[in-house]
């Protein structure tokens, strides 16, 4: 087991200078020590190594606030334990801890304190910070910007959107398959989803997907954090627990800690002894076996010498009017709950003073449990709280009691030895002593067989670890397997559309070849196919024969179309249309309002070469002359057209002015001039 113990060495993680940190690792015996390291690479070699426990003496020493100390434990291992040896709610001095466990260190030397650290959670001393719950959040989301986009937008967006869809639905596949519950929630966008996100009902280091960049969609993975921060003992250790036992066909079980609290309360029917002993022993570990009945049952006999526990029984029947006040603290379902409840309430009753007693007199470095645990098989509470000071301070007071069993055992031999039946008692004490000495060999013997079972037991174990691990590492590559798998057939769809968009830009070329070799042999001016008059056959003629500036179109079918197709004919900046038809005036007028020249093909003639339309180009200058001119012969009829409604307005103001005057020079109603 690997344990990394850390103390700072110099600075403050406040300050602005990042502090520096000793470190010393404890690796099956072997002693590693580095001195005045940065966080940065204290962090990484947690990381490379990840150690089984990272111990401090105050865990704040890594990060200036909360918010970074979760950032950093984010970084560390899943399975590293972060262990505060100090404790948490009422932390001791590293100096009190060490003295109590037999360890010197000068407090002036940082890598001392970090072995210190070290030994001491070794040893099992300390809390473990706990800064996440037991589920992991999951969240998958697009890895590129969309951007404003331009033509193919609509097509980019849904090739992200799709790639976050099908990473989403890869992630729920293997959630379903590891067996994890989970909850998820997806946004949708255009061909897929934006975001999705997963809650998993299970800690960070049981869900094993990798977090990282997938193609066009990118993959978080991190544990949920706490409310608040949690610390837990790192060494785990079952309470002594009082169990109120009422056999019969239907049982009644109540479990109370040695403060009293209610642990667990059951009944049910049908249960055998080994059933009993099973559910009290995933309880704690059982001290006082009480009943509510005298004399004791059977079954309440079996169960205390199943847990070697001390048995408490009233002396006689406790009456049902106090059953009730004793239960009715607790709360029951029946009455067989409620006469466990009781039994278990009046053995707690009876040694409650001593409880109290004990946690005034016990010194904090004792665990008072374990003192109580003593009183009640029968020692004084003095003799109880000596039993775990060090040797040293109770030297004396054995010394005495050692004497006083000498001089005891004298008396005996002496009295013995008055005694007229001396051979007889001797015969059977040496028959005795070779019992113990027989028992005492079988004890070894069974310790002896233990201690191989135990190294059977841990190399399969170390099999077992084995085989997990290349199970494990087996899976991963079958999963990365997959990822490839599905990139190539990625790749290998782009690169068939990229190939079907050359093959397009190819004819395309090869066709732009043939018209300029026509135009260049021939002296011809070529024309622009459009189809239709629409904004569709624009866009495709803009994609298919690159129309542009300066080209001229030819439009097959004139019909349809409006102010806003020729505005975008406009926007191309072309030079003039030649329609396949007669175009209606309302769309000739159009094209001359936004200063397009159109003529029709009886007018421009069209020939077809190599199904491509070609003009002559002394035809289209003549036709661009008269155009010229019909737009000079357009301009002077609109500007005498606006000269004439200037006129006209003119002429209306004026006689408006003249009536205005004449009704003034009348007067009002009823006045004499």
């Amino acid at each position: 087991m690997s344990i990394f113990g850390v103390d700072i060495a110099s600075g403050s993680p406040s300050a602005r200078r990042m502090p520096f940190y000793s470190l010393v690792i404890l690796d099956e015996g072997n002693v590693a020590g580095f001195h005045m390291i940065s966080r940065h690479k204290l962090i990484r070699l947690i990381r490379e190594r990840q150690p089984e426990i990272v111990a401090m003496d105050n865990l704040h020493e890594l990060a200036a606030d909360r918010r970074e100390l979760i950032d950093i434990l984010r970084r560390m291992p899943p399975t590293t334990k972060m262990v505060q040896v100090t404790g948490a709610e009422r932390p001791q001095s590293l100096i009190k801890l060490a003295r109590y466990h037999g360890i010197t260190f000068d407090r002036t030397n940082p890598l001392q304190e970090a072995e210190v650290c070290a030994r001491l959670a070794a040893k099992g001393v300390g809390v473990v910070l706990s800064a996440f719950q037991e589920r992991t959040w999951i969240k998958v989301s697009r890895r590129r910007s969309l951007g404003r986009g331009g033509w193919s937008q609509n097509r980019y967006t849904r090739k992200i959107h799709g790639a976050v869809m099908g990473l989403a639905r890869e992630v729920e596949k293997q959630l379903r398959e590891a067996g994890l519950q989970y909850t998820s929630r997806a946004v949708e966008g255009l061909g897929g989803y934006t975001r999705a996100e997963f809650v998993v009902e299970a800690p960070r280091e049981k869900v094993r997907i990798n977090p990282g960049y997938y193609s066009d969609a990118q993959l978080l993975v991190q544990s949920m954090e706490r409310p608040e921060l949690q610390y837990k003992p790192l060494l785990q250790r079952r309470g002594y627990i009082i169990v109120g036992l009422d056999p019969g066909t239907t049982t009644g079980i109540a479990v109370l800690n040695l403060s009293g609290e209610l642990v667990d309360l059951t009944s049910s029917r049908g249960l055998s002894s080994s059933d009993v002993i099973e559910w009290i022993a995933a309880r704690g570990r059982s001290l006082l076996v009480a009943t509510d009945v005298f004399p004791t049952p059977g079954g309440v006999e079996k169960v205390k010498r199943a847990f070697n526990a001390v048995l408490y029984s009233p002396g006689g029947d406790i009456p049902a009017e106090e059953k009730i006040a004793l239960g009715k603290e607790f709360g029951y379902r029946n009455d067989h709950e409620r006469d466990a409840l009781a039994a278990a309430v009046s053995a707690f009753k009876k040694y409650k003073n001593k409880f109290l007693l004990v946690e005034k007199k016990s010194p904090p470095e004792i665990d008072p449990d374990e003192v109580k645990a003593l009183v009640v098989r029968g020692f004084s509470i003095e003799n109880a709280i000596a039993e775990f000071v060090p040797t040293s301070a109770t030297s004396v007071q054995k010394g005495g009691q050692q004497d006083q069993r000498v001089e005891a055992v004298d008396v005996l031999d002496s009295s013995l030895d008055a005694s007229p039946d001396i051979a007889a008692l001797r015969q059977h004490s040496q028959q005795l002593a070779e019992q113990v000495r027989t028992l005492r060999s079988y004890a070894d013997e069974l310790r002896s067989r233990l201690a191989e079972k135990e190294v059977e037991l841990n190399i399969a174990n170390g099999k077992l670890d084995r085989l997990r691990d290349k199970t494990a590492r087996e899976i991963k590559r079958q999963h990365e397997i997959k990822i490839r798998d599905k990139e190539i057939e990625r790749l290998r769809s782009v690169l068939r559309s990229e190939r079907k968009h050359i093959k397009k830009l190819k004819k395309i070329l090869e066709r732009q070849r043939k018209a300029e070799i026509i135009e260049d042999t021939y002296g011809l001016q070529r024309l622009k196919p459009l189809a239709a008059f629409t904004r569709e056959s624009i866009q495709q003629s803009i994609e298919q024969h690159r129309l542009g500036k300066g080209d001229w179109v030819f439009l097959e079918d004139a019909s349809g179309g409006g102010r806003s197709t020729v505005e975008l004919l406009h926007d191309l900046e072309i030079s003039g249309v030649v329609a396949g038809g007669e175009p209606s005036p309302a769309m000739r007028e159009h094209f001359l309002q936004n200063g397009i020249a159109i003529f029709s093909r009886s007018s421009l003639p069209v020939q077809m070469i190599n199904n491509m339309p070609f003009v002559r180009q002394e035809d289209v200058a003549a036709a661009i002359t008269a155009w010229e001119e019909e737009m000079k012969d357009r301009l002077a009829r609109q500007q005498a057209e606006r000269l004439e409604s200037l006129f006209q307005e003119y002429r209306v103001e004026r006689k408006k002015e003249e009536k205005r005057k004449q009704k003034l020079a009348r007067g009002p109603p009823g006045s004499v001039n």
